[in-house]
């Protein structure tokens, strides 16, 4: 039984504390009392029949008992065998982003052949194939904007189109792009994410033009074209101090676009060409923020999530990434994050385990081993933190502030992280009459949350 006891304290209560098993996706708040009863039926020190038969009723009922469901375990680290191909399509980019950790434009510009993407497509569709997979990925990404090697991101599509195996082919854009672009990603592409950061003053000032023109109108024009052809895009924010401008940016976008999923992450001490690590303090402003934003969208039936507290996710690690997916930049580098498009990168040394060479995989195995092995020892590190299936260890490039660190660093992000996932869980208990339990569990344990029919017998 996997359980996480967190005492609530300063903010949210006194001699209250959140029981949590995020495994079967259940929570509540108890007192101390209630606390040790649970932790001893976990350790196997509480037999339930010597329990007041209220209290039993109350754990029976809420399906504390139910045992853990199986959790299969991550790749071995010498298997890759990747199904999504990743092409990290330039560095070249229209924007100059005030936050852009790859400082996007401002490097000598680095494509990517067309022969090094279809040979990841061949890679992963092979992969595919042997798993004996109906599907595989192709997504555009980089340091850049995608768009801006148009010749090379059609010639793959169809490339990809043409293989026996359906093809799911995605981009990552900044929604700068003509009215004909616009046509051919509406009806070639299976998804699309723009990185746009909500009311026109919010975009204009962190996303302007390379000249310092505003980007917002044409951005504007694509997402409502994006609308009347109801082309399904997630919108991905980037929010910056001050933290009162995100639920402003939030509503407009619920109010005037037709999108359904936001995704907001926040930077702190803006610098182009690096990420801005949050000091102690600066994360509570942001948690607010965002706690605020997501009532605004949910309010719109609208989702917004937060990468460091996916509540309801049972996660082996932050991101999928560095285990199964074939992520190659310009230079025809296979890395294991994103954001390593071909500038140079903190993480570099540790993170980049492989060429492209037209027809060719070559692969340093003890390279990305290594990385492996760092990301466990900080996934260990968190065993005893309830964010541990939610969080999984955090954005390595974000968690560890350079490859020599020791994994068990803990900042200010950590702070955000665990805030915010109290946050959200305390929520979900308060609207759903004193037991949170996810959706997808009900069913199985035949769980009531209607609100007022479960109550806690000993808050």
């Amino acid at each position: 039984m996997e359980l996480f006891i967190h005492p609530l304290v300063a903010r949210h209560a006194s001699d209250k504390y959140l029981i949590y098993r995020p495994l079967i996706g259940l929570a509540f708040v108890g007192n101390q009392a209630m606390a040790k009863i649970c932790q001893g039926i976990a350790d196997g020190t509480i037999e339930m029949d010597s329990l007041a038969a209220k209290v039993q009723t109350f754990l029976q009922t809420i399906g504390f008992l139910s045992p853990d469901p199986a959790i299969p375990s991550l790749p071995k680290d010498d298997e890759f065998s990747p199904t999504m191909a990743v092409l990290l399509m330039t560095n070249r980019c229209q924007l100059r982003c005030v936050y852009c950790y790859a400082a996007a434009g401002e490097s000598p510009p680095q494509d990517l052949p067309l022969e090094i993407g279809k040979t990841a497509i061949d890679i992963v569709h092979e992969n595919a194939q042997q798993k004996g997979l109906t599907v595989f990925d192709v997504s555009f990404h980089g340091g850049g904007e995608p768009t801006l090697v148009w010749k090379t991101m059609q010639a793959c599509t169809e490339y990809a189109r043409k293989k026996p195996l359906q093809a799911r082919v995605t981009l990552t854009s900044n929604g700068i792009w003509s009215k004909s672009q616009g046509e051919w990603i509406t009806s070639n592409l299976d998804g699309l994410s723009l990185s746009m950061d909500g009311r026109p003053e919010s975009q204009n000032r962190q996303r302007p033009f390379a000249r310092r023109g505003d980007s917002f109108p044409i951005v504007w024009r694509n997402i409502m074209d994006l609308d009347r052809k109801n082309f399904e895009y997630g919108i991905r924010l980037t929010a910056t101090p001050p933290w009162e401008n995100l639920p402003k940016d939030i509503e407009f976008l619920c109010k005037e676009t037709g999108c359904k999923r936001f995704q907001v992450e926040p930077t702190f001490h803006i610098l182009r060409g690096s990420h801005g690590d949050p000091q102690r303090g600066d994360g509570q402003p942001f948690v607010d923020a965002f706690l605020l934003a997501l009532e605004i969208a949910e309010e719109s039936g609208r989702e917004l999530m937060y990468s460091g507290a996916r509540l309801g996710h049972i996660n082996y690690t932050f991101c999928t990434a560095p285990y199964g997916a074939l992520i190659v930049n310009g230079k025809g580098e296979v890395v294991s994050c994103y954001e390593l498009a071909g500038a140079q990168h903190p993480m570099e040394r540790i993170s980049v385990f492989g060429t492209i060479r037209p027809g060719a995989l070559e692969l340093d195995l003890p390279v990305r081993k290594r990385l492996l092995a760092l990301l466990k020892r900080r996934r260990e590190s968190c065993r005893d933190c309830f964010c541990y299936w939610s969080c999984a260890g955090d954005c390595y490039v974000r968690a560890l502030p350079g490859p020599q660190t020791e994994p068990a660093y803990r900042g200010e992000r950590c702070v955000i992280n665990r805030t915010l996932t109290v946050s959200l869980i305390l929520k979900e208990i308060a609207s759903n009459g004193g037991v949170w339990k996810l959706p997808y569990l009900d069913s199985r344990f035949q769980i009531c949350r209607k609100k007022g029919e479960i109550k806690n017998v000993l808050l």
